[in-house]
Formats: structure tokens, C-alpha cells, sequence
């Protein structure tokens, strides 16, 4: 087990790497018998180091949630990040601090009252919602390559690094059936609720259900990104990425690079 102590130096030198677009060391690399308990420490120093610096928290976002995406990687369970104010964008973002990040589309769970406790289940959620949304989350590794660990991700806050989230759909919707596009001007793929744990609201469920283990919650007003639901694009600067369906308002992400002189993407 980390002492708290290693587990800070840790989160300050991931603060350090998202804010300056430099490199941190893998945690598992570093300390060889980094475990679950370790990688939640690190995570929740990181989350302490942000309300520090005077952020938000606005909600939860899961990764692979896929049964497939798990399947291929040899992972056993998904696992989250935190969501913070300072990461939903209200305009372009910008990639000038980031060097191999890639977006993907989610779907979106809007919470209406609190959810708490170790026997939530999909309905208690879908009881709960004040809607569902679409959303691209952009996700971005402090490390220096894709070459990381289930645990170095959790740590690492699931690479969370922005979020665009669209409006609000009605709750009559079901997003386990939800179809999703997913694009650039150039390739489009395809997606389906489904993909996210069976359900966007059994995945919830599960998240409020391990959050109830560290004495969590997900608070009315907050917002959950439920997983991924096709292979990412790699981010690139100067293009506009796009989510729609049939049944949940659109939803857009464009990528600017305020160093004039960087012109050719956010990926190395």
C-alpha cells in the first residue's frame, strides 16, 4: 500500500504534466506493486490537488465500460475519473498543451437527485435522471505513450482532460438503444448505447455502486460520460468532430492549437 505521502508526490507530478504538457512516470513503473487501492489514492490526491486549486467537480466519467474493448486489452473491470469544471468547454479547445490525445463519443447520464449506495440498480437511475445528452470526451494521457497500464490509467484520472456535452434530451429515451455517428469531415463510425455495460444507465449503476465503497456519490446536477462507443479518432488540430442520432440533440468538438507555430496535430 502507497503511503499517502508517495501518493501526493505522484498526483503533483500528474497536476504537473496535464498543466504544462510535459511527461509523467508510470505509477506501476515507479512503485512495481501498485495495486486498485494504490491507483484510487493517487487519484483522489489528484482530485484534493484540483478543489487546491480552486476547481469544481461537475460529475464522473467511466472507461471501458465495453465488454470487447476489456476483452482485447486483458482488463477485468472499468474504471473512472472525475469531471471538473474546468473541463467542459464552451468553445474550441485548445491542444496546445497536449500531445497524444484522442476523442471519442459517449453518451450522457444528467442526474436530478442523488444517487447513493451499494444496491443501485439501472432502474434507480433511470428513476433519477433529468435526461440524457451526447458527448466527446477528449482523453489524453499524461504519460509518454499509449503503453500504460489499467492502473496508470486510473490513476491518471481515466486521462480525462475536456468534455463537450449537448443538450439535454427528454427521459423518455432509451440509451441502450441509442445509434451514434461519429466524426470528422472525412470518416464517420457508428455506435450504440448498448456498447456502455449493456446500458448508459447499468453503467451508471455501477459506478454509483463503487463510488458507495469510498463513501461517494453522484449528487443531483451532476453528469456522467458512460464510455466510449467506437474506436477514438486521434485529435487533430483544425478539425471538427461531430456526434448525432436520431433521438438526442448534436453535439461538436473543434480543435485549435494556440501556439501558431505547432501546425500539425495534437498527436506526436
Amino acid at each position: 500500500m502507497l503511503s499517502l505521502a508517495e501518493a501526493r508526490s505522484v498526483a503533483f507530478e500528474l497536476r504537473e504534466a496535464e498543466f504544462t504538457g510535459t511527461i509523467a512516470a508510470n505509477p506501476s513503473r515507479v512503485f512495481p506493486t501498485l495495486d486498485w487501492a494504490d491507483a484510487r489514492l493517487i487519484a483522489r490526491q489528484r482530485d484534493c490537488l484540483r478543489r487546491d486549486d480552486g476547481d469544481t467537480p461537475i460529475g464522473y466519467k467511466l472507461g471501458w465500460t465495453s465488454a470487447a474493448m476489456r476483452e482485447a486489452l486483458g482488463i477485468d473491470r472499468p474504471n473512472w475519473g472525475t469531471l471538473w469544471r474546468s473541463q467542459r468547454l464552451d468553445g474550441p479547445l485548445d491542444c496546445s498543451m497536449l500531445r497524444h490525445a484522442k476523442v471519442e463519443p459517449e453518451i450522457v447520464y444528467v442526474a436530478a437527485r442523488p444517487l447513493a449506495g451499494g444496491d443501485i440498480d439501472a432502474r434507480d437511475v433511470t428513476h433519477a435522471a433529468g435526461g440524457w445528452a451526447l458527448g466527446i470526451e477528449v482523453v489524453h494521457p499524461r504519460f509518454a505513450s499509449y503503453d500504460f497500464t489499467w492502473l496508470d490509467n486510473t490513476a491518471d484520472n481515466s486521462s480525462a482532460v475536456a468534455i463537450a456535452v449537448g443538450a439535454t434530451a427528454p427521459l423518455a429515451v432509451d440509451p441502450a438503444a441509442v445509434e451514434v455517428s461519429f466524426g470528422d469531415a472525412g470518416v464517420e463510425r457508428v455506435g450504440r448505447g448498448d456498447q456502455a455495460m449493456g446500458s448508459p444507465a447499468e453503467a451508471v449503476a455501477w459506478l454509483v455502486r463503487v463510488l458507495s465503497t469510498e463513501g461517494g456519490s453522484v449528487r443531483a446536477g451532476d453528469i456522467v460520460f458512460t464510455g466510449g462507443l467506437t474506436a477514438p479518432f486521434d485529435l487533430d488540430v483544425g478539425t471538427t468532430y461531430s456526434v448525432r442520432s436520431s433521438v438526442l440533440p448534436p453535439v461538436e468538438l473543434t480543435a485549435l492549437n494556440s501556439e501558431t507555430e505547432r501546425v500539425a496535430s495534437c498527436p506526436e
